[in-house]
């Protein structure tokens, strides 16, 4: 079945806002984790779901910072392949605060 990104974006974006961020949940309830302390290493090494759930996470973050909940599905692709491209050529350089720069 094929998905569009425009749906796609769409459902992880609302999953994440409704549901939380599952996918970097830590198995153990005693593990907080901090997207605050992420590398862009971090985000690069997961895969499939987990890297969706937590871009659609840090989009959904940004969205807050933002003080909004309106947002355009190209844009929300855009960021996400900038974020990426950014986090390959700077492993070491922290997730969050690096997605927050690119999205302004």
């Amino acid at each position: 079945m094929f998905v569009s990104l425009k749906n796609f974006m769409t459902a992880a974006v609302a999953a994440v806002l409704f549901v939380g961020g599952t996918a970097i949940a830590s198995e153990d309830p005693n593990d907080d984790r901090d997207l605050n302390t992420f590398q862009c290493k971090d985000i690069m090494r997961l895969s499939g779901s987990e890297r969706e759930s937590t871009l659609a996470l840090a989009h959904g973050f940004r969205l807050g910072k933002m003080n909004t909940t309106k947002y355009e599905i190209e844009d929300l692709a855009d960021l996400t392949d900038r974020f990426i491209d950014y986090c390959l050529d700077n492993p070491d350089d922290k997730a969050l605060e690096t997605f927050l720069k690119l999205g302004k």
